[in-house]
């Protein structure tokens, strides 16, 4: 008589009610009901996960043993301060090594740059090896050339010192001039007030130009557009324009009767006076038709600037080249015959 399990109880005994009441109980006796041909092959696969799980186990045991396991996520990691400080260990020998790979590569590259380079240094002088030769040679000769006039250039002309020293110091002083021209307002016709009349005739300038004009005159704008051209290019005087009728005091002082005119002082001493444009036209018919450097020359001829008219000669090349002369001015009005504006 085979032998009865306790594991599946029948009846009303104890057990089974307690393994109808506990649905897993069948759990502690899985092979219950089955063949021997079946049992035993369950128990052959039991055996063989237990066996494999049992070796996992053994395995993970002794890579934590000898910190050879993988990093583990920090959530998932081991704790204590034996783990976290193989995991900094572990940490610091990758970035070294990384470190190592990179400085290795940046190695191979430079040298690998230097072979280039060198290779390209041979080709360019398997190239050009003959005309450096050539240079060199003409380099030489070039060389002793020059070495047979080294001693005119050590003989210091006594003379041509001196000459160049005088046009040294010469520059210097037109240098210097030029600034403390453009200091005082030289350079531009600047308008000033009555009150400003002596103080910039006086007390400044040698040489200076006065316009003195009124808006209502044409002849006033064409006298002002020479003065515009002249004022620039002759810093050795200056050039103001100041309105007639705001400075009723010094017309009167000076007499001044025609509009345009041009007063040249000489530290403060009236030198030349310019009333209208007299002796300025070319045609007597033409009054108001003259080109800049008529009144330029009539400038000059007071003292207050340096100029020379272009000789024919030169009046001749400029027409050559088709050079113009510039300034000429037409005034817009009707032409009556009066020289001037009667003020």
């Amino acid at each position: 008589m085979a032998p009865s399990s306790n594991q599946n109880p029948v009846g009303n005994s104890k057990a089974a009610k307690f393994v109808a009441s506990n649905p897993l109980a069948p759990l502690a006796d899985p092979f219950a009901g089955m063949g021997d041909d079946e049992k035993e092959l369950h128990k052959e696969v039991s055996d063989n996960v237990q066996k494999r799980l049992e070796k996992a186990m053994d395995e993970l045991k002794e890579k934590h043993r000898t910190g050879t396991n993988e990093v583990d996520d920090v959530d998932r990691a081991p704790t204590g301060a034996a783990y976290r400080a193989l995991h900094q260990h572990q940490r610091g020998q990758a970035k070294a090594a990384g470190r190592a790979r990179e400085e290795a590569a940046a190695r191979d590259r430079q040298q690998e740059n230097q072979r280039v380079v060198q290779a390209k240094e041979q080709m360019r002088r398997m190239k050009f090896g003959d005309v450096e030769e050539s240079d060199t040679k003409d380099t030489e000769q070039s060389d002793s050339d020059e070495d047979e006039f080294d001693h005119l250039l050590d003989e210091e002309d006594a003379g041509l010192m001196a000459i160049r020293q005088a046009r040294i110091a010469q520059l210097k002083r037109e240098q210097a001039q030029r600034a403390e021209h453009l200091s005082l307002g030289h350079g531009a016709v600047r308008t000033i007030t009555q009150d400003e009349f002596l103080p910039e005739c006086t007390q400044s300038s040698k040489y200076v130009v006065v316009h003195w004009f009124s808006d209502e005159f044409e002849r006033c704008k064409i006298m002002d557009f020479h003065l515009k051209l002249i004022a620039p290019e002759h810093l050795e005087a200056k050039f103001l324009r100041i309105d007639a009728q705001k400075a009723p005091f010094f017309v009167c002082k000076l007499k001044i009767r025609t509009l345009p005119a041009l007063i040249v002082f000489d530290d403060g001493k009236e030198i030349g006076r310019l009333t209208g444009f007299d002796g300025l036209a070319l045609d007597p018919k033409k009054p108001d038709e003259w080109h800049t450097g008529r009144l330029r020359e009539w400038i000059a001829g007071t003292g207050a600037i340096r100029y020379e008219r272009p000789s024919e000669e030169m009046e001749e090349e400029r027409r050559r080249m088709g050079i113009v002369t510039r300034g000429a001015v037409y005034s817009d009005r009707e032409r009556s015959g009066a020289a001037v504006d009667e003020y």
